[in-house]
């Protein structure tokens, strides 16, 4: 956002002109409840370690100052000014603090004048997986803990204008009462009652308020429903606290302009605890609020991918861990790697992707931007960091130091899902090949194991020879199966040109033209998954470049700011007219392809050099399982060249549904698109966390996971669009695989080497479809896993199961260490939107007597469940998390 460096009182107004409306009625406010907080972002200001020395030294130490000036007057008008989680624990609380401003840092929160909420920080909410939300309401708890204190009860974010609703659920569960939403004062909103319980899918409800800016309005409006109003006093990013002076003037005004109203200086928590034992009557809102600013993740292509593929695997870590400690395994505890990769994790999350890019080539296209590039990679990067050594003339119109220093500021955000990467690729593989080692086959073998909580079959590349598989039948729930390297042989390949062929499962025909399956029949039933009169085909590729004219149309239906930076930040100022650059759909029309049978898979792949310039070359790569009724696909392209043009490319899935029904596996619950998706929110485009679904009046259909890329349109591609109504007619669904839609902090390019996976199968009739759904994409995104190793048999068996769930559908997110206090946390998180009883099946050999059931922040909820031969049973609600602490 571009509000930096307005005074409160200049905050106020501009969130009163743009409130004004909509007040008629009597106003019944008794009380209004102050509460100062800044808008917290990672980087958008400066790179992130500037950022963190501010907040922890000039920012404090006027926070400290304006605490310590109030500190006489009456309790309700002392100072509290709120914080983030994860800057106050990480940071201002952090190994970089000093002695003496901690111990000030400190004495303020046990006193209440800092206060904590219960969030880390704003996030693309959406973009996340169950857990590492989870253990992002740790930063805050592990402090309220430290400091004798009791939860937060209260959470926060500002700028990113909507969230999936997997927020009332997560706050719910974790003991959290009162949600407060502010959005970005040019971005378009969800339409809400501005007091409501926001009800999740699993119908946890949560008080919320929502602002259509960064905080609200000192004076309530006429038809606030209740007694308690909050002012929320919102200053822009990173600008810190008020002085004494603005306090003084804030708190004139608000008195003046509100005789008979008691005024209250607090938190976010005073506020809820008032608020709730006013038991108010208020409208329930159901349903999901997808972000507009989602189309972001696929500005880095690859490190979302990186995002997606990474983040299941910090549970099976945990929980693999885990076992081989109950198999007597030497494996150590991965306690602090896991609580590191997961932190890294959420700052990937965070909604700030880099600096403004008003300090990069926000308005040169074509050669002036390309001078640009060839000037900022140019200039050497500091060893010690300090960029002000490289000023030049460039550096001195916009005070940022160098173009280098803008252009890292996105490797520095890229760099936290890295961190995450290595942290959990190395601790898989070393307890992989550990198990693998500790297995009695003598010689050279592979261990296969299932991370997920219920038996499953698959193919798995053999590890000695790339580009080659065997098939795993039957690997237990949460345990493994292992293989020497003469039961798996050398596989037997041939390879042929032939655009059609047959599988043992599929009838399938390629259009080497456009680049897909242009016909894809299942033979046990002999239905047409593709739909043929579309003008797709399944699997293409489609690159769009965009004109003026689709930018300006989404710009004037989107922004609520037309000029200035909401221009600057939302529109893309300095385009060339359509006249000149017009509108653009290509797609590689010249493809060469080979086909590989074995006894395992038949694989087709596609290549193409005929790029237009894109690339240097597009790669489809087709796998047909002979053991499973699924198709993988996967996209491939060789140095994409950087484009800072608006364009975006997806993998488009045309298929044969007649008044398709829609089902998105979001975060949060699964959700029809046609009516749980609340006014002014993300309707053409949205991340997917399992997978979408797509059915006939039968239930028949066809399912898709995107393996690597979260982001999904149904009907049509769905890249600069916005309407406040719109619902998917045509039985389509586009894979986004890059975007440079975002002008205000993410990356404007992207180039390079990668590729996208992609899952499709076949749905039969049948009356419900989110099982196989929830399954089938988890197979997809969690595949299995191996291990290698060579020499002398170990003593463990060479089959073991695991734990395991009584049905499908419910992910384990947990099952190591607790985070939050003693003994093992176990969690679940139910997926298909099913309620019912769940009996869970420890390893065998587990030492547990007992299951504690508590919160998603460990609070203890309910007496002790009895483990008896390794079992225990509950019941688990429809998309609801469950949590126990084992003794």
């Amino acid at each position: 956002m571009r509000i930096l460096n307005l005074s409160f009182l200049a905050l106020l107004a501009l969130t009163a002109t743009a409130q004004k409306q909509a007040t008629p009625g009597e106003s019944k406010v008794t009380d209004v409840w102050l509460v100062f907080k800044t808008h917290f972002d990672l980087g958008f200001t400066d790179l992130p370690q500037n950022v963190f020395a501010r907040y922890r030294g000039e920012m404090m130490d006027n926070a400290l100052k304006i605490v310590d000036e109030n500190a006489k007057l009456p309790a309700d008008k002392h100072f509290a000014w709120t914080v983030s989680g994860w800057p106050l624990s990480a940071q201002i609380l952090g190994p970089l603090q000093t002695p003496e401003r901690k111990q000030r840092v400190e004495k303020a929160i046990r006193e209440g004048s800092i206060a904590v909420h219960a969030f880390p920080f704003t996030t693309h909410t959406e973009s996340l997986d169950y857990e590492d939300l989870v253990r992002g309401l740790g930063f805050s708890s592990q402090i309220a803990r430290t400091y004798g204190l009791p939860l937060p009860i209260s959470a926060k974010m500002t700028d990113v204008p909507s969230h999936s609703w997997v927020l009332p659920t997560l706050l719910s569960h974790a003991g959290v009462k009162f949600l407060q939403l502010g959005c970005n004062p040019a971005s378009q909103y969800p339409r809400v009652p501005p007091l409501f319980w926001w009800e999740g899918a699993d119908g946890s409800k949560i008080l919320c308020q929502y602002t259509s800016l960064y905080g609200s309005e000192i004076k309530p409006p006429a038809d606030w429903p209740c007694r308690n109003y909050l002012g929320m006093i919102m200053t822009g990013d990173n600008h810190g606290p008020p002085s004494q002076k603005e306090l003084e003037e804030i708190l004139a005004k608000t008195t003046a302009d509100l005789p008979g109203v008691k005024i209250h200086l607090g938190t976010l928590d005073d506020f809820a605890k008032a608020v709730l034992a006013e038991n108010p009557q208020l409208p329930v809102v159901k349903g999901d609020t997808p972000d507009t600013w989602i189309q972001g993740l696929l500005a880095n292509p690859r490190e979302t991918k990186v995002a997606r593929q990474v983040r299941p695997l910090e549970s099976a870590l945990d929980e693999l861990n885990t076992q081989m400690k109950i198999w007597q395994l030497p494996v150590k505890s991965i306690a602090a790697e896991l609580a590191r990769a997961y932190e890294q994790s959420l700052l990937y999350a965070e909604h700030t992707w880099g600096m403004n890019a008003e300090y990069g080539p926000r308005y040169s296209y074509g050669e002036d931007w390309k001078k640009w590039m060839r000037e900022a990679e140019a200039e050497p990067i500091p060893a010690d960091g300090d960029y002000s050594k490289l000023k030049n003339s460039y550096a001195k119109k916009t005070e940022i130091g160098s173009k280098r220093k803008w252009l890292n500021s996105y490797d520095e955000k890229r760099r936290y899902i890295l961190n995450t990467e290595e942290i959990v690729t190395s601790e898989l593989t070393s307890h992989l090949n550990l198990l693998a080692k500790s297995v009695g086959i003598e010689g050279k073998r592979v261990v296969v194991y299932n991370p997920l909580p219920w038996a499953r079959s698959g193919m798995v590349e053999i590890p000695w020879e790339k580009g080659k598989y065997f098939y795993a039948k039957e690997v237990p729930a949460s345990g493994f199966v292992s293989f020497s390297q003469k039961e798996i042989g050398i596989p037997t390949i041939s390879s042929d040109s032939r655009p059609s062929f047959e599988t043992p499962n599929f009838k399938v025909v390629f259009d080497l033209k456009k680049g897909g399956i242009a016909s894809l029949i299942e033979k046990t039933n002999g239905k047409e998954l593709i739909d043929r009169s579309s003008g797709y085909v399944a699997g293409q590729f489609l690159h769009e470049r965009f004109s003026s004219n689709e930018v300006d149309s989404w710009f004037n239906k989107y922004s609520r700011i037309k000029e200035g930076w909401g221009l600057n930040d939302l529109g893309k100022p300095g385009m060339a007219p359509a006249s000149q650059v017009p509108y653009q759909a290509f797609t590689p029309d010249d493809w060469k392809m080979n086909v590989t049978h074995s006894k395992v898979a038949d694989i087709a792949t596609l290549t193409s050099v005929n790029t237009k310039g894109l690339a240097k070359q597009y790669t489809i790569v087709y796998t047909f399982p002979r053991n499973a009724a699924y198709v993988d696909i996967e996209w491939f392209v060789d140095s994409k060249t950087a484009d800072k043009h608006p364009e975006g490319g997806w993998l488009c899935f045309p298929f044969a549904v007649k008044d398709p029904t829609f089902t998105v596996g979001r975060l949060g619950g699964p959700i029809d698109p046609a009516k749980d998706i609340i006014s002014g929110t993300n309707r053409y485009l949205m991340a997917v966390n399992s997978g979408v679904s797509v059915t006939a009046a039968d239930q028949s259909g066809v399912a898709l996971s995107p393996v690597d890329s979260p982001l999904i349109s149904l009907g049509e591609p769905g890249l600069w669009k916005f309407d406040m109504e719109h619902t998917p007619k045509k039985a389509a669904v586009f894979v986004n695989i890059y975007n440079n839609m975002w002008n205000t902090n993410f990356p404007l390019w992207q180039d390079g080497s990668w590729s996208e996976k992609v899952r499709i199968w076949g749905i039969g009739k049948k009356t419900e479809t989110n099982p196989d759904l929830v399954k089938n994409s988890w197979e997809a995104r969690l595949p299995l896993l191996t291990g290698v190793a060579d020499g002398v048999a170990g003593q463990l068996a060479a089959k073991q199961s695991g734990l395991s769930t009584s049905r499908a559908g419910a992910l384990v997110t947990a099952f190591g260490e607790n985070p939050d206090g003693k003994g093992v946390v176990f969690r679940l998180w139910e997926q298909e939107g099913i309620s019912g009883d769940m009996t869970v099946s420890l390893p065998a050999k587990s030492m547990f007597t007992k299951a504690t059931p508590v919160n998603l922040r460990g609070e203890v909820m309910e007496k002790a469940i009895s483990i008896s031969n390794n079992k225990f049973s509950f019941f688990l609600g429809a998309n609801a998390p469950a949590s126990f602490v084992l003794e």
